[in-house]
C-alpha cells in the first residue's frame, strides 16, 4: 500500500498533464485562428485555469472518497486480518461483483460464489483474537490474491472478501470441476501453513458454492447468503464442500427453534441408562447414557425425532452439554447417597467433539459436579473420528491423559476401515447392532465379528457387541471372547430411578454368578 502522502499527490499528477494539454491545445487553437475574435494569452491562461481547478476538485473528490474507503477497510482488515490491508469486505464485494456480474452475464458466462471458513465458524468467528489466527487469516488473504493473479491471467474472473469470519470468491468462466480443484488448491495451503505456522488452532476447512444462473432474479445479497448457508451445511454435515440447493432455506422451520429452546429451558430432556453386562466377570460394569425428549405435546421421543432438528438449528452443542450435566448431576446424586456407581458413557457429536472448547468444556463439568473422570467414558462414531483424523487422535490422546476412556460408537457402519483401530487409539470398540442381528442364523455374519473381536483384541481395545436381543446371541458372543454385551437382553433404557433399582435387584447377576 502506498503512504498517505504518495496518495495525495495522485490528483495533482492526474491534473498536471491536463493543465498542460489544455495549454498547448488553446495556444495552438489560438495562433492557428481556430477561436473567433481576439483572446489574449492572460485569457487562454485563465480559462485553461478554470477549467483545470474544475477537473482537479472532480478527481480531488473523487479520491478523497476511494481512500477514505480504503481507510475502513483497513481499520476493519487489521481486526479480521491483522494487517492493514485494502482486502474486499461485503461491500465492496458486492460492489465489484455487481459490475462484474453485468458485464459477464451478457456474454453467458458461468458464476460461481464461493463461501469458505478456515474452520468452524466458533473458531473462524473468534472475536478473542490470538496472533495464530491473525495470521492465518492474513496468509489466506494473501494466498488468494496470489490464486487472483493466476486465475485472471488477461480478463478479472476473480474477486474475494472476507466478512464475519467467512471467506468470499466470486469465480466467472470456471466449471464445477475447476471450482472443486480451485477449494482443494486452498484447503491444502490452509492445511500446510496451519500446521507449520498455527499448531493450536483446530483447522478443517468448509465450503459452500452458489451456482448464479441469469434467469433467477434473486438479489446479489441473497446469492452471497445462499453461498453461507450452504457452508454452514458443510460444516453441519462435516464435508468439504456442499452446494446450495433451495431446500436449505426450507429444512429449519421458526417453530422448531421455539419448541427445542424452550424443551431445553424447562429441562423436559431427561437421560435414560442402558447397562452393559461384562461377560467374563458376570457384571454390569457400566452403563450409557441415552437421552429422550420427555414433551408435552408429543409425548415421549426418542433421538431420532428430534436430534435432526437440533442440529439444523445449531442447539446441538447446548443437547451435549445438558446430557453430561444431568448424567453428572445424577452420578453426584448416587453417590451422595451411596448408591452403586458405574461408569457412564456419554455420546458426543461431531461438531461438539472436534469443538475448540470440547477437552475444557468436560472438565469444567466434572470438577462442576465433583465427578472422578474414571466414571465418564466419551462415545464418538467412527465417522466422527475419521472426518478429521490427525485432529481426532490428539483429541482422544487428551482425554485418555486425563484419565477419560473413549469408546468408538457404530464400528462396521458406513466408512468403517479396519485400519482405524491401529491408527485411533480408542480404548473400546462398540460393533454395531446390524452385524450382530444374524449371528445366529448367517454363517457368514458370525464369522465376521468373531474377525472383528479378534483383531479388537490384537490392537489392545476391549469389545462391546450393541444390540445384543436374545440368549444365543450372547453364547455366540461369550465364547468369541466379546468383553462386554449391550442390548434388551439384559435390559432397556431405564430411567434414573429405574436404573437404580435394577443395580440393587436384577435377575442375571445373580444367575450368571451361580455359573460362575
Amino acid at each position: 500500500m502506498k503512504s498517505n502522502k504518495k496518495r495525495y499527490l495522485v490528483p495533482v499528477i492526474i491534473s498536471g498533464p491536463i493543465f498542460v494539454g489544455l495549454l498547448i491545445f488553446l495556444a495552438v487553437g489560438q495562433f492557428s485562428g481556430f477561436f473567433s475574435g481576439n483572446l489574449s494569452l492572460s485569457n487562454l491562461i485563465i480559462t485553461l485555469a478554470i477549467i483545470t481547478a474544475i477537473i482537479f476538485a472532480v478527481v480531488l473528490s473523487w479520491y478523497v472518497n476511494r481512500l477514505s474507503i480504503v481507510k475502513t477497510l483497513e481499520a476493519e482488515n487489521e481486526y479480521n486480518l491483522g494487517a492493514r490491508t485494502a482486502f474486499n469486505n461485503l461491500f465492496a464485494f458486492q460492489k465489484r461483483l455487481e459490475t462484474m456480474t453485468i458485464f459477464y452475464q451478457r456474454r453467458k458466462y458461468s458464476e460461481h460464489i464461493v463461501a469458505f471458513t478456515f474452520s468452524s465458524m466458533v473458531v473462524s468467528q473468534n472475536v478473542n483474537r490470538n496472533n495464530e489466527i491473525y495470521l492465518l487469516n492474513s496468509h489466506i488473504a494473501s494466498f488468494l490474491e496470489t490464486l487472483y493473479q493466476k486465475i485472471n491471467t488477461k480478463r478479472r474472473y476473480v474477486t474475494f472478501a472476507f466478512s464475519r469470519g467467512n471467506f468470499l470468491i466470486a469465480v466467472f468462466r470456471r466449471n464445477e470441476q475447476q471450482i472443486e480443484e480451485m477449494c482443494e488448491i486452498i484447503s491444502k495451503e490452509i492445511y500446510e501453513f496451519a500446521n507449520n505456522k498455527c499448531p493450536h488452532i483446530w483447522v478443517q476447512p468448509f465450503f459452500g458454492v452458489t451456482i448464479v444462473k441469469k434467469a433467477e432474479e434473486e438479489l446479489l445479497t441473497h446469492q452471497i447468503e445462499n453461498a453461507m448457508l450452504a457452508r454452514d451445511f458443510s460444516e453441519r454435515n462435516f464435508e468439504t464442500i456442499t452446494y446450495y440447493q433451495p431446500t436449505f432455506r426450507k429444512s429449519v422451520a421458526a417453530s422448531d427453534v421455539e419448541e427445542l429452546t424452550e424443551a431445553l429451558e424447562k429441562k423436559e430432556f431427561v437421560v435414560f441408562y442402558q447397562p452393559k453386562f461384562d461377560v467374563t466377570n458376570r457384571r454390569f460394569i457400566s452403563s450409557e447414557a441415552l437421552i429422550r425428549w420427555n414433551s408435552k405435546k408429543y409425548g415421549l421421543l426418542s433421538p431420532t425425532k428430534f436430534l435432526n432438528k437440533a442440529e439444523a438449528v445449531g442447539l446441538i452443542h447446548d443437547i451435549d452439554v445438558y446430557v453430561l450435566k444431568q448424567v453428572c448431576e445424577d452420578l453426584n446424586d448416587m453417590i451422595r447417597r451411596g448408591r452403586r456407581v458405574l461408569p457412564v458413557s456419554v455420546n458426543f457429536s461431531l461438531y461438539e467433539f472436534y469443538s475448540a472448547n470440547f477437552l475444557d468444556t468436560i472438565m469444567d463439568i466434572l470438577d462442576e459436579f465433583k465427578i472422578p473422570t474414571n466414571l465418564i467414558e466419551i462415545e464418538v462414531t467412527e465417522a466422527t473420528s475419521q472426518a478429521n483424523q490427525f485432529l481426532s487422535i490428539s483429541i482422544i490422546r487428551k482425554l485418555k491423559d486425563r484419565g477419560i476412556r473413549v469408546l468408538m460408537d457404530d464400528f462396521g457402519i458406513g466408512f468403517s476401515n479396519v485400519g482405524n483401530l491401529k491408527k485411533i487409539p480408542f480404548d473400546v470398540v462398540k460393533i454395531d447392532k446390524s452385524f450382530i442381528d444374524d449371528i445366529v442364523t448367517d454363517t457368514k455374519s458370525r464369522e465376521i465379528v468373531k474377525f472383528l473381536i479378534g483383531l479388537c483384541k490384537i490392537n489392545g481395545m476391549e469389545v462391546v457387541a450393541e444390540g445384543v436381543d436374545n440368549k444365543e446371541q450372547v453364547e455366540i458372543l461369550r465364547k468369541a471372547k466379546c468383553d462386554t454385551i449391550q442390548g434388551f437382553y439384559y435390559s432397556q433404557a431405564l430411567s434414573k430411578k429405574e436404573f437404580e433399582k435394577f443395580l440393587l435387584d436384577n435377575p442375571f447377576e445373580k444367575k450368571e454368578g451361580v455359573k460362575a
